[in-house]
């Protein structure tokens, strides 16, 4: 028999705060940090780039986490893994006692040690071989040997769906009986790789992103790491957790149309959502809100517009919808995993989170766009989207628990 599969602890780092209780604050208040990249980074000086300036974490607080290891990841993850363990009141000894698990996405891993490397060996014929050793699979087991996990661990890159698909893997496990506890979420700070990449696609903004607004001209680029916690809701229930919301089902697909980008019609977006909901059981009327990919460029925009006027064109009321990528900037392996915590924050709070931007949405009509915060509105089901380079797509459905 299939376990019902729900999340009972957060923990994130990101633009938008140091915490989840930070996080919270800047959601409420419209706050949000996007600001010059300081050459401490990377410098931005060439005339190639469109701007200057990315969704950042603390600076204060990348400084100490290069400090405690040059790639940054390690540190980052298990600071988030250690906020959403506490939320979720969940002890070593709970993992140990469990089959628990580890499931981390990431687009472009420690690629700004493999950066370092390569400027040293250029410009200083110098190669440090100790710099080989940071990679994803030993950032990934070193986490799990700290948290003492006893049960499968691996690691996703999916591109932009990479937070997603983590999250996906983490439900079939708990899902099949497989694992009692897992871990899942994604993390990327962005480096001179990912940024000089976007900028030579063109598709970054020369301001700041605005998603499904009829002024975007490109993303921008963000810092974040998102962790989640699942297990099943029998176990949360018997021991008084916390539940944020239940995970019904989720899809992945590769639409294999274009490296960089979204078939035009949307057909593979509808075709993700859809059959999203279908294992999950959830009728379209149930839907409530689309948290969308919505990078702020015009392609992906257009396609999943149009994908979502598939999915709802027998629906008789509009269903709101928006890209919180205006907050956070596009956090490519933890953009999955950000948007369903900024989701399934809105179903606890009862409360739909838009950056307000002050520009004007295009037309659809099935979608609401949320353009200032909704308070006092029950959300009964939510679709997260991650639709990600190389064709990787994929849609979580997400069910408030307390209908």
């Amino acid at each position: 028999m299939k376990k019902r599969v729900v999340v009972t602890g957060l923990g994130i780092i990101s633009s938008l705060g140091n915490s989840l209780e930070e996080t919270k604050i800047s959601l409420e208040k419209n706050i949000r940090n996007y600001s010059t990249i300081p050459d401490e980074r990377f410098s931005t000086d060439h005339k190639f780039y469109r701007n200057n300036k990315g969704f950042r974490i603390d600076q204060d607080l990348y400084e100490c986490l290069k400090n405690e290891e040059v790639s940054l990841l390690y540190p980052l993850a298990s600071k988030s893994i250690k906020e959403a363990l506490d939320d979720s009141r969940l002890s070593m000894r709970n993992l140990q006692e469990k089959r628990s698990g580890l499931c981390l996405g990431t687009s472009v891993g420690a690629s700004y040690v493999l950066i370092e490397r390569i400027k040293n060996k250029i410009f200083k014929n110098e190669d440090n071989f100790s710099y080989g050793k940071y990679t994803t699979p030993a950032m990934i087991g070193k986490i799990a040997s700290d948290f003492r996990l006893n049960g499968s661990v691996s690691t996703i890159s999916t591109a932009c769906a990479s937070g997603t698909n983590s999250i996906g893997r983490a439900f079939d496990l708990i899902q099949n009986g497989r694992e009692d506890i897992m871990i899942c979420g994604g993390l990327d700070i962005f480096t001179e790789l990912t940024y000089s990449g976007f900028n030579s696609l063109f598709a970054i903004s020369k301001d700041v992103c605005k998603p499904f607004s009829e002024q975007r001209d490109g993303m921008s680029l963000g810092d974040a790491c998102a962790i989640l916690i699942l297990e099943t809701y029998d176990s949360a229930k018997a021991r008084g957790a916390n539940i944020y919301g239940e995970i019904k089902s989720y899809y992945t697909l590769n639409e294999a149309y274009h490296p960089t980008a979204p078939h035009p019609d949307g057909v593979y977006a509808y075709s993700c959502m859809k059959n999203a909901l279908h294992y999950g059981n959830i009728a379209i009327e149930e839907v409530d809100y689309i948290n969308a990919h919505g990078t702020g460029t015009e392609k992906n925009d257009i396609s999943e517009l149009k994908g979502m006027d598939l999915l709802l064109q027998n629906k008789e009321v509009k269903t709101y919808a928006n890209s919180t990528k205006g907050f956070t900037g596009h956090t490519l392996g933890a953009a999955g995993s950000i948007e369903a915590i900024i989701s399934l924050l809105s179903i606890k709070n009862n409360t739909l989170y838009a950056c307000n931007n002050q520009n004007s949405y295009l037309h659809s009509d099935k979608i609401k766009f949320v353009e200032k915060n909704i308070e006092n509105i029950h959300i009964n089901a939510l679709i997260s989207n991650s639709f990600g380079f190389g064709g990787n797509m994929a849609s979580i459905v997400i069910k408030n628990i307390n209908n």
